[in-house]
């Protein structure tokens, strides 16, 4: 390394401890190609204090470029100071006046979000987000950019405001634009990181929230050397590890035949030095260079409560054991929990750290539930599994925000937890979710196909057929409306077929009535309509007459979507001889199967911990006998959804397929 990097190393940050920012009536010197201010010491001994009083430095400039004068002066030494540090103006700390943070931030809609979820989000009524934003009064998609009307500062009791990120922007920019801490933007943000901070998402930020931190920086010191008897340039240098260019560069005076016995020449020393400075004084630049090569390391410290070597869980359901006649949630609970310690039995020899399972019965009572969130050893936790009784996933949902753990909520489908708290896990998708992964399947797989919506006339129709009918309608996609009553028939159907044409039939309900009223009809079409593609798509309640309905279903060539699909195969059959060896008993047959959901989500939150990644993060994504785990944020403050949704295809060929819409 040449001095000249060298030097550069050494005003890579602003020293910001005392007196720079202001130039020293002194002397200078270009030692390399940098330049240095150089103080001659006027006496053997003189006084520290006293020359930094003359000069207008601190004791502590002088020992930081000049270590050996902490040990003393001697006449006619010189001290260096680096002209670049004490030529800059002195950092003057922001402060950001909130009043002056533009009123709007703009949202660009993501694929499944509504106008309630996303005026959740951002704080304010679906009225307010309406009217910012008139044109989506019948809904929101994908890509839409909407208006987020901001609380104005004198009203805002939590100093929260929001951000979009601008093309080009970084994360420490933004920390100098609101005066705030890059620690701070994590934790408000759990979804950015130095790898994901993405133009065109917005972030929460709160001004003026900065504190002090250590930096670290490389800076040139200066030592004096006296000569000896036979000394060159080359041994010198060689033995103060530096090279004969370097050593020179710095004493640019002296040459080879003026360095005898008793000169005094001056060695470069490479050294880090440490500084306590608030954030506040430091540039984007320096921000950058005191963070960008641990950010993982800030954002586990942020995030991650638990940093001992042990995998910790805790299962607080209302398993009302000591009741002798338990509800049937109770005892879902129950074969829930065999079927998760069955998991990690499973898995035993595979576990490379401390396992501790703490398992609390809230006895389905908030009173219960409260004497449990008060005990100190849930704070050890990584991961809790919360109930779906309201009272007590609200509770314990909040309990995972304040503390910093992960909420797992297997059971409740309607919470909406995960909108504003970033450690809600929301196992089963949200419908507004699970409804935009089924129009983005019609938009891909069956773009060349006409819809035809059948509909019931006897029972209220599915939230999703009326999206999907106003999905293909507002994107043009071919579809027809057939109204199904006792005559529909083969004949009926094929009326409104073409040659050649491929059709998608999708019901308007999953009930199993309405299925038998039409689907003698849709297979007289089929087999009457050889020179057309039939097919349908079932509803979710179709996974419960798969048994029944089997040989309908391949005939139909079925798709039908769901949260989660038990099949029936060895591997199904292996588990419920294991657990009925291990519990006494066969599992109870329900939809889901709470056993073997309890088997998956072991197996999900284990192999997360064993890897060393959060349950939730990409990393983590698993596919589970039942159901799939593939969790991602709502939005940058938000908590986990899991985007998994289950297609069951039974085929003309016999075939019982299962894939998954997120596995693309």
């Amino acid at each position: 390394m040449v001095i000249k990097k060298l030097l550069a190393l050494a005003i890579l940050l602003v020293a910001v401890a005392c007196p720079l920012g202001a130039k020293l009536n002194l002397p200078s010197k270009n030692l390399g190609k940098e330049s240095y201010y150089y103080y001659k010491v006027e006496k053997n001994n003189q006084s520290l204090a006293d020359i930094a009083t003359k000069i207008g430095v601190t004791k502590e400039d002088i020992i930081k470029y000049n270590p050996t004068a902490k040990n003393g002066v001697v006449k006619n030494q010189l001290l260096f100071f680096p002209v670049n540090e004490f030529d800059k103006p002195s950092p003057q700390a922001s402060r950001v006046n909130p009043s002056t943070i533009t009123n709007t931030v703009t949202h660009v809609v993501k694929s499944g979000e509504s106008v309630y979820g996303i005026a959740k989000a951002y704080g304010i009524t679906e009225s307010q987000l309406l009217t910012a934003n008139p044109s989506i009064s019948n809904g929101v998609k994908a890509g839409d950019e909407l208006l987020i009307p901001q609380t104005p500062a004198s009203i805002n009791p939590e100093g929260i405001f929001y951000h979009t990120i601008e093309k080009g922007e970084t994360l420490y920019g933004v920390a100098k634009k609101y005066n705030t801490t890059i620690e701070k933007l994590m934790e408000l943000n759990p979804g950015i990181s130095g790898t994901n901070f993405r133009a065109g998402e917005a972030i929460k930020v709160k001004p003026n929230t900065t504190k002090d931190i250590v930096i670290t920086r490389e800076i040139i010191q200066f030592e004096p050397y006296k000569v000896q008897k036979g000394d060159t340039y080359q041994s010198i240098a060689q033995a103060h590890g530096i090279n004969v260019n370097q050593l020179k560069e710095v004493n640019p005076d002296i040459s080879d035949r003026d360095l005898k016995n008793g000169k005094i020449i001056y060695i470069p020393k490479t050294v880090q030095d440490q500084q306590t400075v608030n954030t506040s004084l430091l540039s984007e630049q320096q921000l950058e260079e005191s963070y960008s090569d641990r950010l993982d390391d800030v954002y586990d410290a942020v995030h991650s409560p638990n940093h001992d070597n042990s995998i910790d869980i805790a299962i607080m359901l209302p398993f009302q054991l000591e009741m002798s006649n338990r509800s049937r949630n109770a005892d879902n609970y129950i074969e829930f929990y065999n079927g998760f310690y069955m998991g990690l039995s499973e898995i035993g020899d595979r576990i490379n750290k401390p396992l501790n399972i703490n398992v609390y019965d809230t006895k389905n009572s908030i009173a219960t539930t409260d004497s449990i969130l008060h005990l100190e050893a849930l704070l050890s936790n990584d991961i809790i599994i919360a109930p779906s009784e309201d009272d007590q996933l609200r509770k314990i949902m909040r309990f995972g925000r304040d503390n910093n753990i992960n909420v797992l909520n297997c059971f409740a489908t309607h919470s909406d937890d995960y909108i504003n708290n970033p450690r809600a896990m929301q196992v089963n998708i949200p419908s507004s979710y699970m409804n935009a992964e089924i129009k983005d399947m019609l938009d891909t797989k069956f773009k060349d196909y006409v819809l035809v919506f059948l509909f019931d006339i006897q029972e209220p129709a599915k939230d999703i057929y009326d999206e999907i009918l106003n999905h293909a309608q507002a994107t043009n996609h071919q579809n027809i409306t057939l109204t199904v009553s006792a005559d529909f028939t083969g004949k009926t159907i094929s009326r409104y077929l073409e040659p050649g044409s491929n059709y998608l039939f999708i019901p308007s309900n999953g009930k199993e009535s309405f299925f038998n009223s039409f689907a003698t009809g849709l297979r007289e079409a089929k087999d009457m309509r050889y020179d057309c593609e039939l097919e349908l798509l079932g509803h979710p309640e179709y996974t419960m007459y798969i048994k029944k309905y089997k040989e309908e279903f391949m005939a139909l060539d079925t798709y039908i979507y769901s949260r989660f699909y038990l099949p029936d195969n060895d591997q199904v059959a292996a588990f419920n001889r294991s657990y009925t060896s291990m519990f006494g008993s066969e599992p109870t047959n329900s939809t889901p199967n709470m056993s073997v959901f309890g088997y998956d989500t072991s197996l999900f939150i284990a192999n997360a911990l064993i890897n060393d990644v959060e349950p939730g993060s990409k990393e983590s994504k698993f596919n589970g006998i039942q159901t799939n785990f593939n969790f991602e944020r709502a939005n940058n403050w938000a908590g986990f959804i899991n985007r998994s949704v289950r297609i069951i295809h039974l085929t003309p060929k016999k075939e019982l397929i299962i894939t998954d819409l997120n596995d693309k």
